[in-house]
């Protein structure tokens, strides 16, 4: 993970190897935030290339948006992992 971009309504962050699994998880949960502008990311190419993800907002910190949706997700992993079936 590398940070591409950093400012106050907007972050970019670059990740290889790619997981659109929990980036597409990640991105569920940045859009329950009602002050997100734009949130998702692209992938390069599909075999060797990166994935960029943008999260732009209207007023909030971005990177404390991002955080709190990756917290929530701790949560509720945690909570399915104690779970029995």
């Amino acid at each position: 993970m590398e940070i591409l971009s950093k400012q106050k309504t907007l972050l970019k962050i670059s990740f290889k190897p790619i997981d659109q699994g929990i980036l597409n998880a990640v991105n569920d949960k940045i859009w329950e935030e009602k002050d997100v502008e734009s949130s998702g990311f692209q992938v390069t190419h599909p075999e060797v290339g990166e994935a960029i993800f943008t999260v732009r907002t209207k007023s909030k910190d971005a990177k404390a948006v991002w955080n709190a949706a990756i917290a929530n997700l701790t949560k509720e992993f945690a909570s399915l992992a104690k779970q029995k079936l």
